[in-house]
């Protein structure tokens, strides 16, 4: 229940600020408007146990070079 209450509360901010844009619809509000959603959008899927693509990169990478490391100490230690 809780991921649709969730959902709920994510579509209605977006046709709020929809109703709000197409009031005003020069640029600058435009990109608040973007800015926000993303921000909204960013926090809910965060809170539901996803990262942005940006994140899984700089995870992935850390990993790589961890096992890097890993692999390195292991062939220290059969010499």
């Amino acid at each position: 229940m809780a991921n649709k209450d969730s959902f709920d509360a994510f579509v209605s901010i977006i046709r709020d600020k929809i109703e709000e844009l197409s009031e005003h619809t020069d640029q600058s509000r435009i990109q608040v408007f973007q800015n926000e959603l993303r921000e909204k959008f960013d926090d809910l899927a965060r809170s539901r146990g996803y990262i942005s693509s940006k994140e899984y990169e700089a995870l992935e990478n850390l990993a790589a070079r961890l096992e890097e490391r890993i692999t390195k100490l292991e062939n220290q230690l059969k010499k």
